[in-house]
């Protein structure tokens, strides 16, 4: 029977409170229809066969005030809304048709408050629940209705069972969890210990390792000390040879520096002294030159002056004009002789020179 479904979804509820007086929000869809599209929130009050609405709590102080609706349950039918051929954003929403054709769409906040209205509906007195039980009296009525009330209190028995069975699982769970939680401590502990020892061990492992070292470092100091002093002479003479090698190697260095410095200074001097003598020949090659010029023009005013004299220039009687060419010549031959003499002498101071370059060159 539908009674028996919807007594199935309620068996973790408070079966003695479905029988008093439920009152609580809930939505109401406006028109009378379920093809309706506005929905009003309204303060909901249930007793008995009669269902109540006010717009507020505060408009609801007794059953004598006068509510904005009401709806009477008997002969009624409340189901869940089918929501295929009328998708909405409430998805807890139940219908109580009545007989004559119309009907009542309301919808709760969650499933659980849904389920206790539906069940407070159903278990109001002359409520029809199916189209089976409208030729019940209300007295088999409420008779099926006590048999399913009973049986949902032993179905809310096993459940609870159920639940204390699993409680007692959960403790053993957890007291199992609490063993190996304490076992965790104690291997933690023990490993601490382990780590500590462990520790101490290898400090003293250290510590006799250092302490064999050194004993063994005086013992071969001990044994081998005439081998370690003369190896530290040795190792001393060689530093002393070593260092006086080095002061000979620097000694060296340096006269080869000086060596070095004379070559270049030497190879200098000599190429100055090239450069003198090849300006020497060029000077004695002009010399010679001027010497022939000269010595040719000496030789030209000796031929004039020889010519005159065998001419009898000298008793002849010459004007003034002519006198004085004469003397003008004979200066110019004493200045020519002068001039002479004089690169002859230059030429005799350089021959030296010119010679002792040549040999050292040689």
């Amino acid at each position: 029977m539908a009674l028996s479904a919807g007594l199935e979804g309620a068996t973790e509820l408070d079966i003695t409170s479905l029988l008093q007086p439920r009152q609580g929000y809930l939505s109401k869809l406006g028109g009378g229809q379920e093809k309706g599209s506005k929905w009003n929130r309204r303060w909901f009050v249930l007793r008995d066969n009669i269902l109540m609405y006010f717009n507020s709590p505060k408009d609801f102080t007794g059953f004598r005030d006068k509510p904005s609706g009401v709806v009477l349950l008997e002969e009624c039918n409340v189901r869940t809304r089918d929501e295929r051929g009328a998708p909405t954003n409430r998805p807890f929403t139940f219908v109580i048709s009545q007989a004559n054709g119309e009907s009542v769409v309301l919808a709760a906040d969650s499933e659980n408050e849904m389920l206790e209205w539906m069940q407070a509906v159903r278990t109001s007195r002359m409520c029809i629940t199916d189209a089976d039980a409208i030729s019940m009296s209300e007295a088999r009525r409420r008779d099926t209705a006590e048999a399913e009330l009973t049986n949902a209190m032993t179905r809310r028995a096993n459940a609870d069972a159920e639940l204390a069975a699993i409680e007692d699982e959960w403790q053993s769970v957890q007291s199992e969890h609490h063993k190996v939680e304490m076992e965790k401590e104690k291997a933690e502990k023990e490993l601490k210990e382990l780590m500590a020892r462990f520790k101490l061990r290898k400090s003293l492992l250290h510590w006799r390792h250092r302490k064999l070292t050194l004993s063994f470092r005086a013992l071969i100091t001990i044994v081998f000390r005439e081998r370690i002093d003369g190896a530290k002479s040795t190792k001393g003479k060689s530093d002393l040879q070593a260092a006086m090698m080095q002061d000979e190697l620097d000694i060296a260095v340096a006269a080869r520096q000086k060596a070095e410095a004379a070559k270049r200074k030497s190879e200098e001097m000599l190429a100055k002294e090239l450069t003198l003598k090849k300006e020497g020949e060029l000077d004695a090659r002009e010399c010679e030159k001027t010497f022939a010029a000269e010595s040719q023009k000496t030789y030209t005013v000796s031929q004039e002056e020889s010519a005159l004299l065998s001419e009898g220039a000298g008793n002849c009687r010459a004007d003034t004009k002519e006198k004085e060419e004469v003397l003008a010549l004979a200066m110019q031959l004493a200045n020519l002789k002068a001039e002479s003499e004089l690169v002859q002498q230059q030429l005799k101071r350089r021959a030296p020179g010119l010679s002792a370059a040549s040999g050292a060159e040689h």
